[in-house]
């Protein structure tokens, strides 16, 4: 097969959308099909992925989320005709994806949209008029949505509850429910990697919606009088103001800001902690997550979205509320106090995770790709 794949990023680092369409991209070379990301040029891809991407201009129009747009209709359409793509399977709901559903109904190639961004909760990266009218941005957004899960012959989400809200703003289309997969070789429990403190972990973008600044006062008073770490993994607009935080709080030397850590070295952080930590309520997947717990880490995630479809609470970690301080404190304090809950926690995070496996999530893929061009 030929498969079109379209996305605003390829940059190697900026989040889960990315590190799903490479790996998407690399399964289906190693299957032996024929794969072209289309996708904004960046200064950053390297040699390996100009050999696999194509590229168009843009400008930098959210800062914050290195977001881009541009409309390169007529350049994409001459590169997707000297493709000749079976099928195009779009990652952005932006200006590059509707792109990819304007060149897909002019040249009849079936389109799938991927349902990656919850963008009602990344109200802080709109402009501020946007923001001062909540209630408005928030319609808009979902008519946005509608529009363009219905402009495809088929919706993917990652998660049930994704694939429902689909449906709740509207979307009649064919929607089928494929997880994030991930490499199982490469993310798994390793003890040599144990750490000698309790070392609390967050991966992920430093932005607002993310809510790392509460995770940062509650890391504060659970860690008085213990000797604890709480180390963060990433970079974005709010890690400037997250470290004046940590200052002022006076746990700078508990709270270890590590930046951006290339992938292969991922598997390692996870495995130098005890415990990984998020009160992000905007997740559709969490791929991060999955990681932590195939690395056989309990997991403490807000109740919010598709945490509880990798989560269960008492299980393989803790469902809780952002706002109910005392029941993350005292969360935290069983697993610290607790070796065998810990223990426990992680073998069944790495069973859930075993459900997650890259190939064969990958193989249902295939499997849809086949059917639709057919």
């Amino acid at each position: 097969m030929k498969i079109a794949l379209f996305t605003d990023t390829f940059e190697d680092g900026y989040g889960g959308i990315t590190v799903y369409v490479r790996n998407l991209a690399n399964y289906l070379k190693r299957e032996g099909h024929f794969v072209k990301i289309f996708v904004w040029e960046s200064q950053n891809l390297t040699e390996e992925d100009r050999k696999i991407c194509v590229t168009f201009p843009n400008i930098n129009v959210v800062k914050s989320v290195r977001g881009k747009a541009g409309f390169s209709t007529r350049k994409i359409l001459k590169e997707i005709s000297k493709f000749s793509p079976d099928l195009i399977h779009n990652h952005s709901q932006y200006s590059m994806g509707l792109q990819a559903i304007i060149v897909s109904k002019i040249m009849g190639i079936p389109i799938i949209n991927h349902y990656h961004m919850y963008l009602e909760g990344g109200l802080n990266h709109f402009p501020y008029i946007f923001q001062k009218t909540p209630e408005l941005t928030d319609a808009i957004i979902k008519k946005e949505s509608k529009f363009f899960f219905t402009q495809c012959d088929l919706a993917i989400t990652p998660t049930k509850v994704m694939g429902e809200h689909l449906k709740k703003i509207g979307v009649k289309n064919k929607i089928i429910n494929i997880p994030f997969g991930i490499d199982l070789n490469k993310f798994k429990k390793e003890e040599r990697y144990r750490p000698k403190k309790f070392t609390l972990l967050y991966v992920g973008r430093l932005n607002k919606e993310k809510n790392i600044e509460d995770l940062i006062h509650i890391f504060t008073k659970f860690a008085k009088d213990k000797d604890v770490i709480l180390k963060i993994i990433g970079d974005g607009a709010e890690k400037e103001k997250l470290e004046i935080l940590s200052n002022t709080l006076k746990t700078k030397e508990k709270i270890q800001f590590l930046g951006w850590v290339k992938r292969k070295d991922l598997s390692k952080e996870y495995n130098s902690a005890n415990m990984f930590m998020t009160l992000s309520e905007m997740e559709t997947f969490g791929i991060v997550i999955l990681e932590a717990m195939a690395c056989g880490l309990p997991i403490l995630g807000a109740n919010a979205l598709a945490i509880p479809e990798l989560v269960t609470n008492n299980k393989n970690g803790f469902l809780v509320n952002k706002t109910d301080e005392i029941k993350i404190l005292d969360s935290l304090q069983l697993i610290y106090e607790n070796k065998n809950m810990e223990a426990e926690f992680s073998l069944n995070s790495i069973l859930i995770a075993k459900k997650f496996e890259e190939k064969k999530v990958f193989q249902k893929l295939e499997k849809v790709y086949s059917d639709l061009i057919q």
